[in-house]
């Protein structure tokens, strides 16, 4: 099968070892380069990070690390033959550098948040909102962002119920990994507890702007925000008030109903992002959803980790109170905007991109 020849701006950060994990043998796209800070070194000299060994893949990479700071990065990716590039590059960079390269013709998808409230670039969840990569292009050319990472376990279901029934109030507590910050907090231990426990500065924020982005509810919010000691996963604690009384049976049934038959293509598309469980979600037990308790390599099995797994606690006349939890470099990052390019794709909505998506097939 054709494969689309694709890029990624960051070398040695958490979000962009996952990229690097999950593009190392993706079906439908070749990754042939990386651009970062550290310009000329090889890909394979910089440190690895991840629990799962470096993909042996990425061993083949024999391009140089591009300097992503170079006027001329649009040049040098499409002379490699990239079509599409994949950010995860902090914000103040990713705001240069990804307007340059779309606006050169390239397709980029970012994890960063530069773009995310921009009034022409999709602010896209490709099983909440496929809908919005219908807008393209905007002044910025083929642009497309993913969520904060938090919101995605608040989301799934929430979109769900939103369909359905006229949200009036949303109360959200999120317990968030400390990989959400990065690489800063897992090697630093002075950082470490300092920020254990505490609110997280301008999440909460982000959390509600992006969520009113994409669901377009009129509802009142109450979001709190604290990052605990774990290394991975973000679990929150989501009370909703609805206009109408309904039932326990009621909620469980829209949930297990939803139908996401444009994802049934897609390599890293779970059949569906929505385990209901009838305990709590811990992280030691579910943070790899369905693949849980077959160690997976997320190189190699690129639906472990894209499931929110969750367990409603509670529904008493108009409220439904459940818990929720997400992979946040996997399904809140890198596997969210790896399965968004492959929604752009089995879509047809990249023109210079044909890799005939309707003859793959995912493990399933």
């Amino acid at each position: 099968m054709p494969s689309a020849r694709v890029a990624i701006l960051g070398a040695g950060g958490f979000v962009s070892q996952r990229m690097q994990q999950r593009l190392a043998n993706h079906p439908w796209f070749d990754l042939v380069a990386v651009a970062g800070q550290d310009s000329g070194r090889m890909l394979t000299t910089v440190p690895w990070r991840l629990k799962h060994k470096r993909p042996k893949a990425l061993n083949t990479i024999s391009e140089p690390i591009l300097d992503v700071h170079s006027p001329e990065l649009h040049c040098s990716l499409k002379s490699l033959g990239v079509s599409i590039v994949f950010s995860a590059l902090p914000s103040s960079p990713a705001h240069a550098i990804e307007a340059l390269l779309s606006r050169n013709g390239l397709v980029v998808f970012s994890n960063s948040s530069a773009y995310r409230m921009h009034p022409e670039v999709p602010l896209a969840v490709a099983d909440v909102n496929p809908e919005s990569l219908k807008q393209w292009p905007g002044e910025l050319g083929l642009l497309a962002c993913a969520t904060n990472c938090t919101l995605i376990p608040v989301l799934h279901p929430l979109h769900v119920i939103a369909n359905h029934h006229r949200i009036v109030r949303v109360k959200v507590r999120s317990e968030q990994a400390l990989s959400g910050a990065g690489w800063t907090l897992l090697l630093d231990e002075e950082k470490r507890k300092a920020a254990i426990g505490n609110e997280i500065e301008g999440e909460a924020e982000k959390l509600i702007e992006e969520a009113e982005r994409i669901l377009r509810i009129n509802a009142e919010w109450d979001v709190g925000c604290k990052r605990v000691d774990a290394e991975e996963g973000h679990i929150v604690n989501v009370e909703l008030e609805l206009e109408q009384n309904v039932t326990y049976e009621e909620i469980k049934s829209l949930l297990l109903s939803q139908e996401y038959n444009h994802l049934v293509q897609l390599p890293s598309a779970p059949t569906s992002p929505i385990i209901i469980l009838d305990e709590s979600p811990t992280r030691a037990k579910h943070l790899w959803g369905s693949f849980q308790n077959s160690n997976p390599n997320p190189s190699q099995n690129l639906i472990a980790g894209m499931e929110t797994i969750l367990h409603i606690e509670a529904v008493e006349g108009p409220t439904v109170k459940f818990k929720a939890l997400s992979h946040n470099t996997i399904r809140g990052a890198a596997g969210g905007v790896v399965l968004l390019a492959e929604l752009a794709v089995a879509e047809g909505e990249i023109p210079s991109v044909d890799i005939n998506p309707s003859d793959a097939s995912s493990e399933r």
